[in-house]
C-alpha cells in the first residue's frame, strides 16, 4: 500500500513538474518573461529532488552522481559521443561565421547575459552553476525522470524543444531557425548521453565545455 502510494506521488510530481516546465517556456518564449524563466528553473529542480526524496534514491541511482562519475564517463561510446560533440560547437560556428556573418553571433550574445572573458573566474563559476542547473532539470528531471512515465524517445524530442524554446529570442527567421536547431541537436545528443549513463553529470561535461568554446572563439572568429 505505501510503496503505491509512493509510486502514485511520484508521477504525480513528474506530470506536474513536467507540465509547468512546458507551461512556463511557452510563456517565456512568447513574452520573454523572467518570472517565467525562474519557473522554468524552479520546477525543474524543485520536482527532481523532491522525487529523489519521496524515493530515498541510493547514489547508484540517481540522476545526478559524484560518486559514479568517473565509472559513468568509462560506459561504452561516452567518451566518443562528448569528443564529437565538441569537434561539432567549432564547426557550427565556422559555418554560422560563413553563412550569417557577424549577424549570427550578435543574436546569440543578444540572448545571453553572461561575464566577458575578462571576468573569467566569475565567468566560469556563472557557467558551472547555470548549465549544471540546466542539466539537473532537463536531463535528469525532464528525460530521466520523464521516461520513467513514458519511452525515451518521446520525451527526448519533447525535451529537446522544450531546451530549444527556453533559449528562443527573437530575431531574423534564418538565424533564430539555425540558433534553434543547433540548441535543439544538441539537446538530443546529451539525453542520448543521460541515457546511457543515467547520470547529468556526463552530459554536463560537453554542454559546459561547448558554452566555453564559444566564448573563446566569438572573439577570434567575429571580433
Amino acid at each position: 500500500m505505501f510503496d503505491s502510494m509512493k509510486k502514485d506521488k511520484v508521477k504525480i510530481i513528474t506530470i506536474i513538474g513536467m507540465a509547468v516546465m512546458i507551461a512556463a517556456v511557452a510563456v517565456k518564449a512568447a513574452t520573454s518573461s523572467d518570472i517565467a524563466a525562474a519557473a522554468i528553473h524552479i520546477a525543474g529542480l524543485a520536482c527532481f529532488f523532491i522525487i529523489e526524496g519521496i524515493e530515498k534514491t541510493p547514489d547508484s541511482e540517481s540522476g545526478l552522481s559524484f560518486k559514479r562519475f568517473f565509472s559513468d564517463l568509462k560506459k561504452p561510446w561516452v567518451i566518443p559521443l562528448i569528443l564529437i560533440m565538441l569537434v561539432m560547437s567549432p564547426a557550427e560556428m565556422l559555418l554560422s561565421k560563413a553563412v550569417f556573418g557577424n549577424a549570427y553571433i550578435d543574436h546569440v550574445l543578444g540572448r545571453v547575459n553572461v561575464p566577458g572573458l575578462d571576468q573569467l573566474p566569475l565567468l566560469l563559476f556563472n557557467q558551472i552553476v547555470s548549465v549544471l542547473g540546466e542539466e539537473i532539470e532537463f536531463r535528469a528531471f525532464f528525460v530521466g525522470k520523464g521516461m520513467k512515465r513514458f519511452s525515451f524517445w518521446p520525451v527526448a524530442i519533447a525535451g529537446a524543444v522544450l531546451f530549444a524554446a527556453a533559449h528562443y529570442a527573437a530575431g531574423p527567421a534564418g538565424i533564430v531557425a539555425w540558433d534553434l536547431g543547433g540548441i535543439f541537436i544538441d539537446a538530443i545528443l546529451f539525453a542520448i548521453l543521460y541515457r546511457r549513463t543515467g547520470n547529468c553529470l556526463i552530459s554536463f561535461i560537453p554542454h559546459f565545455l561547448n558554452n566555453m568554446i564559444g566564448f573563446f572563439l566569438v572573439p577570434i572568429l567575429f571580433g
